[in-house]
């Protein structure tokens, strides 16, 4: 299934159908088939055009990111921390060894304020091992941490570093920290990714608290034409792709609803 997923993924990412259908147009060209490559090459400029002329992503960003929010008031108590992976740039953490953040190190940042404001909470990462990051989430920073701080002091902080999907996530969680009936369990992650990780906790009968972070959409979407064809793919990219795996989800019986 995670084959099926990832080739279905290479096909119809819209970055990718873009310079698929380059490919042909320059076929078409070399065999001679002019009229087929005037046809595809209109369609080119559309799909990389509309998304850079008109907000899609934004409006496919905000109708997740508006679906789940934290709570006006957050409780005075709370069980436990869980801190969703996707923050970090494994590869270049490694060849620097110092840990280096990536667009979403706001699931980070968000977990040191909650974890300052509640020192009795357990603090659990999921998609980080513990020897990876010895530098860091440590009381005393030293030449390498980024890091540290009182927050990190005097607790034990749980990595779950083998989990590799969203629902590996929720079920490592749930299967080494046992939350009890009643307990209350504060979700980081990014507000796009909130549906798919708030929903998959639900399929398992755990009701967590969403705190979502990271928005990628602004809060009154505008008309915005800008010429950067390509950045407006990407961005395209990565909401197609979270959609698509809500859908996923959805068939595996992952979550019991498409959207909370």
């Amino acid at each position: 299934m995670r084959l099926e997923s990832d080739l279905l993924w290479l096909i119809l990412a819209p970055s990718n159908i873009f310079f698929i259908l380059l490919v042909l147009v320059l076929v078409s060209l070399i065999i001679k088939w002019h009229k087929l490559a005037q046809q595809l090459l209109l369609f080119t400029i559309i799909v990389a055009i509309l998304p850079a002329v008109f907000p899609i992503s934004d409006y496919l960003n905000q109708n997740l990111e508006n679906r789940l929010k934290a709570p006006i008031i957050m409780p005075n108590n709370i069980d436990g921390i869980l801190v969703l992976g996707g923050a970090l740039d494994w590869e270049t953490s490694k060849s620097r060894q110092q840990l280096n953040t990536n667009k979403h190190a706001e699931r980070l940042i968000a977990a040191a304020s909650l974890a300052r404001k509640y020192p009795k909470a357990k603090l659990v990462f999921t998609g980080i091992f513990q020897e990876d990051i010895e530098n860091d989430f440590i009381a005393l920073a030293n030449d390498k941490s980024l890091f540290a701080g009182n927050e990190y002091a005097q607790r034990k902080i749980v990595f779950l570093g083998t989990s590799r999907s969203t629902y590996e996530d929720i079920l490592l969680t749930i299967k080494t920290q046992k939350p009890k009936q009643g307990e209350r369990w504060v979700l980081v992650t990014s507000a796009a990714h909130m549906a798919r990780a708030y929903l998959s906790a639900k399929a398992q009968a755990w009701t967590v608290i969403p705190y979502p972070v990271d928005y990628q959409s602004p809060k009154e979407i505008k008309f915005k034409p800008s010429p950067n064809v390509i950045k407006h793919l990407a961005e395209l990219d990565e909401i197609f792709r979270e959609w698509g795996a809500l859908i996923v989800y959805k068939r595996l019986d992952r979550t019991k609803t498409l959207l909370p």
